[in-house]
């Protein structure tokens, strides 16, 4: 055997290529110098911890269908408690993993209680980096907490349920975890919904923790203090969480952040978040509410992010609203010019989303003057989910337009204004486009008749890139009644489009 072949780090290279798992354990039985590094690859990545039972001697395990969601699916006991042997070869195992995930459904509880309770205090998983566990049960996060993870770097836990002393029990738990896990980098917590007193325990068990790179919180409110103190951390460049509705007491600055996600019921709480900080370093913004906004409230909002200076770095916006009541009471509000015009002092935006419950009135003109404030603009989508309920939109002239001034366009949500176009005077040549080979378009709730439907044929291959590429037309959440024959003569255009690229090409 070649000298190179003896060195862990080229054979760990070579292995890592290797596009077949099964291929793994071949290697491992080969010889004594591809065992350690073909298991080292083979356990370094669970996607269960089922590959612990199994690992066992067969007389110390055992299995049974477990049916969820009508879907079976194997679970396993441990049918003893383990032997000192067999720690050991659960612990030869147990060293090579760096990352887990655990559903919750794969081992029992008993036999988790097991796993989780090794003999000595020696980590079970040493080089663990990353933990993912679902479906969490007070019991098992408990036994989970307990557990030393001293090379624990990502931390990504779901609970499904809430309880109200669930909190105050697990005080003692994080309190140990804080300690045997003191390098976490990236934490992610997901509650099913929100519960005050689960958003004042992690708000004062974040600040336990200095070296965080990445936080997310969903359904968990961040308090003031809390804030202030991600604040001061250098390292952290992603935030999401909800932000308290209190106005933090001095304006706080994160001078690293790169990505924000705020969430909320109503929109008031992130502007008055946005108001009171500073985030010169944002690329990444992004807002989801529940609840549509007033005229007013977005106003304030765009004000906010002006105030933010979030405008000078951000290339991406996103702000998006659930299905919820409306904030302003039952006026149903359109979404204009002068409502977007504060996002032209963006100058650097690459992705614009935005979703809400109002109706879209933008003419070709006011688009064109919108796009011209943003030249590096790749993605434009607006009210993709809610639809723009009426029956205009961008002209195909005015969407000719817009792909002319924003030539790095690959994926647009509008809707198209076809009423009386009958013909497609231009020919592809003469265009002079030359869209993304991942182009994707999507006409969202635009209505369209019979006699538009070979004028809009023709546009389309005008534009398009390739045959195939992506296009969507659907029905806006507000629309009751079907009407499944707009959507029909719209992926008629589509298909009729597609060959004549398919007999040009």
């Amino acid at each position: 055997m070649h000298h190179a072949l003896q060195i862990q780090e080229i054979l760990l290279n070579i292995f890592g290529h290797s596009s077949a798992t099964p291929d793994l354990p071949a290697l491992a039985r080969t010889c004594r110098a591809f065992k350690e590094p073909a298991l080292d690859l083979l356990w370094e990545e669970l996607a269960d911890p089922s590959p612990l039972a199994r690992c066992l001697p067969e007389v110390s395990h055992h299995s049974q269908i477990h049916r969820q969601r009508d879907k079976p699916t194997k679970r396993y006991s441990f049918r003893k408690s383990l032997t000192q042997i067999e720690w050991d070869i659960l612990r030869s195992y147990t060293r090579r993993i760096r990352s887990l995930l655990d559903d919750g459904n794969i081992l029992d509880w008993e036999s988790v209680s097991i796993f989780l309770s090794p003999p000595t205090t020696e980590p079970l998983f040493p080089n663990l980096r990353h933990l993912h566990a679902r479906r969490l049960t007070e019991t098992k996060i408990k036994y989970l907490l307990y557990m030393p993870f001293p090379s624990l770097m990502s931390l990504d836990l779901s609970f499904t349920f809430t309880k109200r002393e669930y909190p105050n029990s697990l005080q003692g738990s994080f309190e140990l975890f804080f300690k045997f896990s003191p390098n976490i980098k990236r934490l992610r917590i997901f509650l099913s919904q929100p519960d005050i007193m689960f958003s004042n325990f992690f708000s004062t068990y974040i600040c336990r923790w200095q070296s965080l790179e990445t936080l997310d919180y969903f359904n968990i409110t961040l308090d003031v203090d809390a804030l202030a103190h991600l604040s001061r951390m250098p390292a952290l460049s992603q935030l999401s969480c909800t932000p308290s509705a209190t106005s933090p007491p001095a304006p706080l600055s994160f001078s690293n952040l790169h990505h924000l996600t705020l969430r909320s019921v109503f929109l008031y709480p992130i502007s008055q978040f946005l108001s009171r900080t500073r985030l010169p370093a944002i690329t990444d913004f992004s807002a989801y509410i529940e609840c549509c906004p007033s005229k007013q409230c977005l106003y304030s909002f765009f004000a906010s992010v002006q105030a933010s200076a979030i405008g000078h770095t951000i290339e991406e916006l996103q702000f998006e609203e659930g299905l919820g009541m409306q904030d302003g009471g039952e006026v149903t509000y359109v979404l204009g010019f002068e409502d977007l015009q504060p996002c032209t002092a963006f100058s650097n935006l690459r992705r614009i989303y935005l979703d809400l419950g109002w109706d879209v009135g933008l003419s070709d003109s006011e688009l064109l003057t919108l796009a011209l404030a943003w030249p590096h603009l790749e993605h434009l989508l607006i009210n993709v989910e809610w639809g723009w309920n009426t029956p205009g939109g961008i002209t195909p002239n005015g969407l000719l337009q817009l792909l002319q001034t924003c030539p790095s366009l690959s994926e647009i949500g509008l809707a198209i204004d076809t009423q009386g176009y009958t013909e497609f005077r231009e020919s592809r040549a003469s265009l002079g486009l030359i869209m993304s080979p991942t182009f994707s378009m999507d006409v969202l709730d635009s209505l369209i008749e019979d006699e538009s439907v070979p004028a809009m044929a023709a546009f389309l291959a005008g534009i398009s890139p390739c045959p195939n590429f992506s296009f969507r037309a659907h029905q806006s959440i507000w629309f009751t009644e079907e009407r499944p024959d707009h959507e029909a003569r719209w992926y008629d255009a589509y298909n009729r489009a597609n060959v004549a690229l398919s007999q040009s090409s």
